[in-house]
């Protein structure tokens, strides 16, 4: 046990000494105006921030650093080392891949292909034990991250499923991770290496708070297979071409058990026959004041039912000074708000509401990437010249 404290006390003192490097916080810079540009999708949505920008890169950078600590004491204690050359080819690879699929960036294909290539063509010799186990480390601290900080920033969206609008929550989380592992470039010397850990999902089927919880499950389990296959390789010649196979084949195994489920799985969010079904609540709204979820089925309002947000509005119309909501909570059942604004009268509640129709939602759709924009490109071009 104090062999254990002794290498987290190491590695914390190392991680903590990289905030000194410029190179550190352009990585965090990075970072930042990538939530940049989720807060402007989220204010297009909710009219304003729940968190700046700021606020989610400082939290980002927190738990960051206790990830890159938890990947340092599993590396370190595992007598891991690595030789840059041998993620010289990894890292292009990945952007190339990219291209085809943004997914694709993760070192799970490229490490994979490079692997096999290395294994059956014998180019450019590698340790594929250790670049297995570099890979399978960095998922496990991925899933850990997903689990306690995946699902902060979530935002509401609405998407086309099956002739209807659903609502849902996509979830975009990023984190600088510097870790500390030993280089075996002609001797061996411990190296700080940063890298950054991106999580982006949503949840049509379920609530952010459990989708997060299903992926880390299926991520960390991906990566201890990963882990024990790397293991095995040292002493089995066999399982490194087991483990360059699992890396790819595996890691896309488990996106597509996530993706299946909120294909094919009970969609939660739909308009309701019976009020107006919640999806989420406006930044200081009266929604959030009086603690509607997402989820609740607002019945009515003083007395009104409330079928349409058209409804909604002419109940709040001349601004009451009183109101009270029949609401069924998804948890209590049937309950009752109360809310008062004496001085300046209720008008709005702040609601992101399921739409019955096309025309009330904003519709999101899954971005493309640069191959298929141009595949897509390249077929309407053929298409108008047989035309």
């Amino acid at each position: 046990m104090h062999i254990i404290f002794r290498v987290i006390h190491y590695s914390l003192s190392n991680i903590l000494s990289i905030l000194k490097s410029p190179f550190f916080w352009i990585v965090v810079g990075i970072i930042y105006f990538q939530y940049r540009k989720i807060s402007n999708m989220e204010r297009d949505i909710l009219g304003g921030n729940r968190k700046s920008p700021l606020y989610n890169t400082l939290v980002s950078l927190i738990f960051g650093l206790i990830g890159g600590v938890l990947g340092s004491v599993i590396l370190i204690l595992s007598g891991t080392t690595i030789n840059p050359r041998d993620f010289y080819l990894i890292l292009p690879l990945a952007i190339i891949l990219s291209l085809i699929d943004s997914r694709f960036i993760c070192f799970s294909y490229a490490g994979g292909i490079i692997s096999l290539a290395s294994l059956i063509l014998g180019y450019k010799k590698i340790n594929v034990s250790s670049i297995m186990f570099v890979i399978g480390v960095l998922h496990l601290v991925e899933s850990f991250l997903i689990l306690t900080d995946g699902k902060r920033g979530k935002i509401p969206i609405f998407m086309e499923r099956k002739g209807e609008i659903v609502g849902g929550f996509v979830m975009n989380r990023f984190w600088p991770l510097p870790f500390n592992i030993f280089i075996n470039n002609s001797y061996v010397y411990p190296a700080i290496i940063i890298a950054i850990l991106g999580y982006g999902d949503y949840a049509l089927t379920t609530y952010p708070e459990k989708k997060t919880v299903k992926t880390a499950r299926l991520l960390s389990l991906f990566s201890i297979i990963l882990l024990l296959f790397a293991n095995f390789s040292i002493n089995y010649p066999v399982f490194k071409y087991i483990a360059a196979l699992f890396a790819p084949i595996g890691h896309e195994i488990t996106i597509m058990l996530g993706k299946r489920e909120e294909e094919y799985g009970e969609y939660i969010f739909k308009a309701s026959d019976y009020g107006l079904k919640i999806l989420d609540t406006l930044p200081n709204s009266i929604g959030e004041a009086i603690d509607l979820k997402p989820g609740d089925v607002l019945l009515s309002i003083n007395g009104h039912k409330v079928y349409s947000k058209q409804d909604m509005e002419e109940v709040l119309f001349f601004r009451p000074k009183y109101i009270w909501l029949e609401v069924f909570d998804i948890k209590k059942g049937l309950i009752t708000k109360e809310y008062k604004d004496y001085q300046r009268g209720i008008r709005n509640l702040g609601l992101v509401i399921v739409p019955k129709h096309p025309r009330y939602g904003i519709i999101a759709e899954e971005k493309q990437t640069p191959f298929k924009w141009w595949l897509d490109k390249f077929k309407n071009r053929k298409a108008r010249f047989k035309n």
